[in-house]
């Protein structure tokens, strides 16, 4: 037990420092600095980062795990004002919580050839709640100018003592130098986990700790001229790729007192959630809802007639508050009365809906795009739940919290590779949460030329499954005068008239938009000819894959089918001089297909393309395959017909 742990610690914590780069001492040259030399792309950089963990004891609580942090910043340009703002992320649970402390800063500026100081106020530290277990402590440092340099150091104080939180060695920005260090008492068995692509060789060393009264193993990095991490195209969520260290205590050994084991399997979360009175007991509550419910079902035996209805119904009856987490916030009950609540809210009241209904269903724990892939299981390792339901003898999953989801149609939120399904008793099994359905783009459009280079078209375009829902999503944020003024931008500064869309609430069809478009300098023409690409607006432009190699997934998040049908009237006067030759290629197993086939038919070009990729994901092996395909594709679709006079 950690309190036994804790009897055996001195009762005085003794806070021992010491810093090579002294907070406060920043030098003319730093500020003087205009880039970064190695990167000079770099809107900014860390010339320190520092961050040092231990525990300490304290008689009143016990044990607790502090971290330092120290992180001076060089703001090189505008862009990179956003580094003058730190977000400090705190848990809580129950009557224990997390608390920022001790924070100070300043912002460093050169005038002439004075530095100039501006101290962070504590009027400009703001706390906030994020969710039922999330706090957040929050700052911006006053003052910044490009050429600034903003220094801030803080102390979280964790009554958590197993939750280490990740090691985080690489940024948006280059790192200059790096300090690291993680010091665990002897007592504490724990697995040590490296992310990245960092070469990382840690220092380890044991020794003793005067306030503890005990030995520790101190594990230490030190890193220099670390580069920026660099997003790239198709990529879930970059941060799982990110290099740093985890930290996961195993167990707590007392030779001759005690062994705990705190190392979990996935089944043991998925146990412990299931036990929580916030999940496992909103599940079995049904009376609040149940004389509703009933008249929504009156006429439903088939049970994809009724999954269909219950969800539509809860998604009507409960908005949701953007708070995500796996347990109740309020309750059900209170949800459902009040109309609003968390993911966990909505989505166990769906669950027990259906099995009311006698619609077999079970929660899934899932960790959503944002919170990242866990490493290892942890409690924190999810922060969000959905639903599935076994119906004919497949699951099926579902999601209330958006009011455009159907089943297996999820916000994209939610796919990230597997969630983790739990049924009676706390039992669970891994499940799959990416489509397999294809997700098309179909635009049917009949172009007319102008002498003046400009074209008119009709347009038809239609989305089904996830870009359906992206639409959807999009098209009901704002205003439709917003929405087409984006669409115009998107699609080359084209303007649109006579504009209508049909089954916007319709969830069972697709979403299919009509609207005639108007477009300059949409070809040219030169000496007498006309030159033109035949794909107009539609054609990719670039290559979204630049990098020599990369080291992570290609992420689309669901399967999808592009198909294009263009015809274009030959002007009256011209003939076809050159059409593209016909062109098909596809990927290794089957995995993604481009056919581009184009003719001409008495008075008109007809132009008929596909692309499709046939899984959501593909492994880091398939890049540079996969990046000469879109090379190809550019290239194919960059081509001109030629239009001569007869």
């Amino acid at each position: 037990m950690i309190r036994i742990l804790t009897i055996l610690i001195a009762l005085v914590s003794v806070h021992m420092q010491g810093q090579d780069l002294k907070f406060g001492k920043v030098s003319k040259e730093e500020l003087l600095e205009t880039t970064y030399a190695k990167d000079t792309s770099a809107p900014a950089a860390y010339l320190l980062k520092k961050r040092q963990s231990y525990y300490t004891y304290n008689s009143a609580i016990g044990l607790e795990l502090v971290t330092e942090v120290h992180e001076r910043i060089k703001i090189y340009n505008a862009d990179g004002f956003d580094y003058a703002t730190k977000a400090i992320n705190l848990y809580e649970s129950g009557a224990s919580d997390e608390k920022a402390t001790s924070i100070k800063g300043y912002t460093y500026t050169l005038e002439g050839d004075k530095v100039i100081e501006t101290k962070l106020d504590k009027g400009s530290i703001f706390k906030s709640k994020q969710s039922k277990n999330r706090n957040q402590v929050k700052f911006t440092m006053p003052n910044v100018k490009a050429g600034s340099v903003v220094e801030y150091q803080y102390k979280i104080t964790s009554p958590f003592v197993q939750s280490i939180d990740e090691f985080v060695f690489q940024h948006f920005v280059p790192i200059k130098r790096l300090e690291a260090e993680m010091r665990i008492p002897e007592y504490f068995k724990f697995n040590q986990r490296q992310k990245g692509f960092l070469l990382l060789a840690p220092k380890v060393d044991q020794n003793r700790d005067a306030s503890l009264g005990m030995e520790v193993t101190k594990v230490s990095y030190n890193l220099q001229d670390i580069p920026a991490l660099k997003n790239e195209s198709f990529v879930s969520n970059i941060i799982n790729f990110r290099s740093g260290v985890t930290f996961e205590i195993k167990s707590l050994e007392i030779p001759g007192s005690t062994y705990d084991v705190y190392s979990k399997t996935w089944d043991d979360v998925a146990k412990t959630v299931y036990e929580y009175s916030s999940f496992g007991d909103e599940m079995k509550k049904s009376n609040y809802f149940e004389e509703e419910l009933n008249m929504v079902l009156q006429g439903a035996s088939d049970p994809h007639e009724k999954a269909k209805r219950i969800l539509a119904f809860v998604k009507e009856k409960v908005k949701w508050n953007s708070f995500v987490g796996y347990t109740s916030d309020e309750g059900t009950k209170k949800a459902y009365k009040e109309g609003t609540g968390n993911c966990a809210d909505i989505n166990l009241m769906l669950v027990s809906m259906l099995n009311h209904a006698n619609v077999p269903a079970y929660p899934v724990l899932v960790s959503t795009r944002d919170n990242g892939i866990p490493l290892f299981p942890t409690l924190q390792g999810y922060n969000y739940v959905i639903a599935v339901s076994k119906i004919n003898g497949e699951y099926h999953l579902f999601d209330a919290t958006n009011a455009f989801s159907t089943m297996d149609i999820l916000p994209t939120r939610t796919l990230n590779w597997y969630g983790r399904m739990i049924s009676e008793n706390g039992n669970s099994e891994e499940i799959d949460l990416m489509p397999k359905k294809s997700s098309m783009d179909a635009i049917t459009m009949t172009v007319e030329l102008n002498e003046d280079g400009s074209m008119e078209a009709k347009c038809r375009q239609q989305y089904t499954n996830h870009n359906a829902l992206v639409f959807r999503n999009r098209y009901n944020k704002g205003t439709e005068e917003s929405f087409l003024g984006n669409l115009e931008k998107e699609m080359g500064d084209i303007e649109i008239s006579e504009y209508n869309m049909q089954n916007n609430l319709n969830l069972d069809k697709p979403i299919v938009q009509n609207f005639n478009f108007y477009k300059e300098d949409a070809f040219e023409s030169i000496s007498g000819k006309l030159y033109l690409s035949p794909m107009f607006h539609l054609a990719m432009g670039e290559n979204p894959f630049k990098s020599e190699k990369r080291e992570y997934p290609i992420d689309y998040g669901f399967p999808w089918e592009d198909k294009y049908l263009i015809t274009i009237n030959i002007p009256e006067g011209y003939k076809v001089e050159h059409l593209p030759e016909p062109f098909a290629m596809v990927l290794p197993d089957n995995l993604g297909q481009f056919k581009y086939n184009i003719s001409t038919n008495q008075n008109f070009i007809n132009v008929r393309v596909e692309m499709r990729m046939n899984t959501a994901i593909f492994p880091p092996s398939y890049y540079l395959g996969l990046k000469e395909f879109y090379r190809q594709v550019v290239e194919k679709e960059s081509e001109k017909v030629v239009l001569s006079r007869i």
